[in-house]
């Protein structure tokens, strides 16, 4: 039965007088169908409201935070080491699988489903649990009122992909055709569009990053959830765009394209150069996870101290102030922000980099228009933010449409694409392999215990999970 080839791995295999076997096998196609889509539905509505409600939790933990700090600076650098420590214990001995941003690890439980291993039911693996979820969001929550460079939209995607995995285990007891690498891409593929409120980002982020040569036959489901989170999320926190509207005065769009070459040179670099850091910390830290993270949260307390708080969080209230504004935030913060977001990352807390990404790549772009005296600097920063992203990700599609998407800047799209793809380029000369996938591939390298040495483009064994 096993080899049968109606037997998808993560389908329930039929046992003999099995009650949900014979309930399933009076069910008509179309009840079959309805069933489905009825199933999606109900992860898509609860994925998003979850979405909402995580996006507001850390939205009022970064507010308490930046308050905060600026009425007790001292006080609360002093803090941020020890709630850094707690961020990182509270997963380290809660649920280890919660760590870092989430997305590897759903890649990960993708390949674990489509390599045949029928002896554990995917549906309930521990990288897609409830469980981590919730600790997902307590550590990252911990992690932002210590002041942590991370982001929620990451941690957005396993979640979502959990509540659709959950699901999913359910209906598949009546739905035999019920493949989990199709719930578990749609629910991340909902966890990007309701984390952003960016339905079309989610189904290119679908395509670029989780199911790659399989997405033809995960297209219908991916893309139903996508839309049905994207509805959900819309009504219960409107139709908002994330950065807002910034105005972008007249521009030449021929000149801003070969502005778009040197921007997306710089990102690309930086951005290659980040994505190697995550995935080979090359600065010597303590073996004790609790040492790295005190240490961890020292440094960030430091950078935040010289920032006046603008290194910790997300970045997503300066960014948006500098483009409602036009004021370029100071030349060192994209610097420092990346350094302040990968200490942050590897900590060992549960965070993502998706917006701190999207803030230091729009520093790039005002840094490189200040200091070249460029005019259209909110394009500039736009464009940055889209370079960082493709060369961190190294997902140009995905990066030109999630910015295109968050800001409705539609008449950038020619810029958008030169950067991304120029970024890309030097990206993946120091990342041969996408950042998510290579953590992935180390992550499962190291539950399988082998260690590799070389640096070469199909990942290694070290325990970044």
């Amino acid at each position: 039965m096993l080899n049968s080839p109606e037997h998808r791995p993560g389908s329930p295999v039929p046992t003999t007088g099995s009650p949900a076997w014979h309930q399933h096998a009076s069910l008509q196609p179309l009840q079959r169908k309805t069933l489905r889509s009825l199933s999606i539905w109900i992860a898509a509505s609860i994925a998003a409201s979850v979405a909402v409600l995580y996006a507001r939790l850390i939205g009022w933990a970064q507010t308490f935070q930046s308050q905060a700090f600026h009425a007790h600076p001292i006080l609360v650098s002093i803090a941020t080491p020890v709630l850094f420590l707690l961020a990182t214990a509270t997963v380290r001995f809660l649920a280890p699988e919660a760590r870092g941003s989430g997305i590897p690890q759903v890649l990960e439980v993708i390949e674990i489903s489509q390599s045949g291993n029928t002896g554990i039911n995917i549906w309930v693996h521990r990288l897609v649990s409830l469980k981590v979820a919730l600790v997902k969001v307590l550590s990252s929550t911990i992690g932002i009122f210590g002041g942590a460079s991370i982001g929620r939209e990451g941690p957005t995607v396993q979640i979502a992909a959990s509540v659709f995995s959950a699901i999913g285990n359910r209906v598949r007891k009546f739905y035999r055709e019920a493949e989990f690498p199709s719930f578990a891409t749609a629910g991340a593929a909902a966890g990007v569009a309701a984390a952003f409120n960016t339905p079309f980002a989610g189904i290119t982020f679908a395509l670029e990053e989780l199911a790659e040569d399989s997405f033809s036959s995960l297209k219908g489901v991916v893309v139903l959830g996508v839309v049905l989170a994207g509805i959900a999320a819309q009504l219960l926190a409107g139709n908002y765009l994330y950065f807002g509207h910034p105005t972008i005065p007249p521009f030449s769009l021929v000149t801003l394209a070969l502005e778009s070459i040197p921007i997306g040179l710089t990102a690309g670099l930086l951005g290659g150069i980040f994505a190697r850091i995550l995935a080979r910390p090359i600065l010597p830290m303590p073996k004790s996870w609790w040492m790295k993270s005190l240490l961890c949260g020292a440094l960030c307390a430091g950078l935040g101290m010289l920032t006046h708080g603008d290194t910790a969080g997300s970045g997503y209230e300066v960014t948006r102030l500098s483009l409602e504004s036009g004021t370029a935030p100071p030349l060192y913060f994209p610097l420092l922000k990346l350094v302040s977001t990968a200490l942050s990352y590897l900590s060992g807390m549960a965070g993502g980099i998706f917006s701190p990404c999207l803030s230091i790549g729009a520093g790039i772009g005002f840094s490189f228009a200040t200091v070249f005296h460029i005019a259209s600097i909110r394009a500039c920063g736009l464009v940055g933010m889209v370079a960082f992203f493709s060369g961190v990700v190294q997902a140009p599609l995905t990066a030109v449409v999630i910015v295109m998407e968050m800001t409705d800047q539609h008449n950038l799209i020619l810029p958008f694409i030169v950067a991304a793809l120029v970024a890309k380029s030097v990206g993946k000369l120091f990342m041969p392999t996408p950042l998510y996938r290579f953590l992935a591939k180390q992550s499962q390298a190291a539950s399988r215990g082998t260690i590799s040495s070389d640096f070469s483009t199909e990942g290694h064994a070290m325990d970044l999970r």
